[in-house]
């Protein structure tokens, strides 16, 4: 199998809001240049836009600290990588959601992580010293097996 080729991409801003447009649009831009179906592309901007406001919003409750995204192609994947340096939460360790209540009675919290796993093909975190690193994965092509 021929193994596509992007320009990797990296996107360095203040952890606000307004500042998503900067970190997704690269990502896009290179998942589209890979030819991937745009429901791929979607999920891949519903999870990366997710994890970025959990960031925002949790791991810098006092301050608009920088968040890094990168992004690019590893066999068949894309790969993206999320870096910051608020406080440390594994999204990989959390417990999952527990959808079975009626919505009205669920627990608020949790979905967001739900989303994200299942939009992905792979996430994985670890935790360099005092940096936070968040990994998507997500076959180029529906049905790629890491």
């Amino acid at each position: 199998m021929h193994r596509p080729e992007a320009p990797p991409a990296s996107v360095t801003a203040r952890a606000r809001l307004e500042n998503l447009p900067r970190w997704i649009a690269p990502v896009l831009a290179v998942s589209r240049s890979l030819a991937m179906d745009e429901e791929r592309c979607l999920h891949l901007e519903l999870a990366l836009e997710e994890c970025l406001v959990n960031i925002i919003t949790h791991a810098y409750p006092h301050t608009a600290g920088l968040i890094q995204v990168d992004c690019r192609v590893e066999t068949a994947h894309l790969v993206v990588e999320i870096s910051d340096q608020g406080i440390a939460f594994d999204m990989t360790q959390a417990p999952d959601a527990d959808l079975s209540p009626d919505i009205e009675r669920r627990r608020i919290g949790g979905l967001g992580v739900h989303l994200v796993r299942r939009l992905m093909d792979e996430v994985h975190y670890r935790r360099e010293g005092n940096h936070n690193r968040l990994q998507l994965r997500l076959g180029i092509h529906p049905g790629e097996t890491p």
